[in-house]
């Protein structure tokens, strides 16, 4: 465990997309802090600046917009790190010069090549999948059946409405034991910030396979960068 550890850098996450999800890498920030950084005083934790803000799904230059205004609000609210609670939305960045972002699609890359994976299952939106964003940085990428990406779109939103079930668990085990005997995939990236709500409370990979989970990888990075 770490120990006397200073978090200077106050972290901005652009939420809302959606808001279960952002809450849930607040959770994930903090749970980190008391479990692996010995956290147990108010001082003891980041400032975490959360703007969970109503996107409007459909219009890329209108979500590109509003991520360029949440990131300027938590500017002025005083951010030094910023970080985006969705996989999607960084197929709509905007400029990102300016600001520390944190890229939470690198970032799970990065932890996948970390656990030798490369041909990897993802558990994702519908518009990750559409955007690519996985298959960009290099990474082969295997994808559920049309029948099944259905499936695993309605557990999305069964889950951004506060429905989190044993039985969606089972359902993603499924998927993924029907595409590791079909493809050979040696390792899942849970790639929507919603399902890993899911995978800590019901493990969706029974397998041995490495998963990594986007919403950790994320928090972990904040973190570290926060110290410095």
């Amino acid at each position: 465990m770490l120990k006397n550890v200073q978090f200077s850098k106050p972290i901005g996450i652009v939420g809302g997309a959606g808001p279960m999800a952002s809450i849930f890498l607040c959770q994930t920030i903090i749970e980190i802090c008391q479990k692996e950084y010995g956290c147990n005083d108010y001082s003891d934790f980041p400032e975490i600046i959360l703007e969970s803000y109503p996107f409007i799904r459909g219009d890329r230059e209108k979500i590109r917009h509003d991520i360029a205004l949440c990131f300027s609000k938590l500017q002025k609210a005083g951010a030094k790190l910023f970080s985006i609670a969705s996989n999607s939305f960084h197929g709509f960045l905007p400029d990102t010069t300016s600001v520390a972002f944190v890229n939470l699609v690198l970032e799970s890359v990065g932890e996948a090549s970390r656990l030798q994976v490369s041909k990897a299952l993802i558990l994702a939106a519908q518009p990750t999948i559409d955007l690519k964003l996985y298959e960009l940085t290099g990474l082969q990428c295997i994808y559920p059946s049309k029948e099944d990406q259905q499936l695993i779109q309605k557990i999305i939103r069964e889950v951004a409405g506060g429905m989190i079930t044993k039985d969606q668990a089972q359902q993603l085990k499924g998927i993924i034991n029907t595409l590791q005997e079909k493809s050979q995939i040696d390792g899942i990236i849970i790639a929507c910030t919603e399902l890993p709500l899911i995978h800590r409370q019901f493990p969706i990979a029974e397998t041995g396979l490495p998963v990594v989970d986007t919403v950790e990888v994320l928090a972990r990075r904040l973190l570290v960068l926060a110290q410095e």
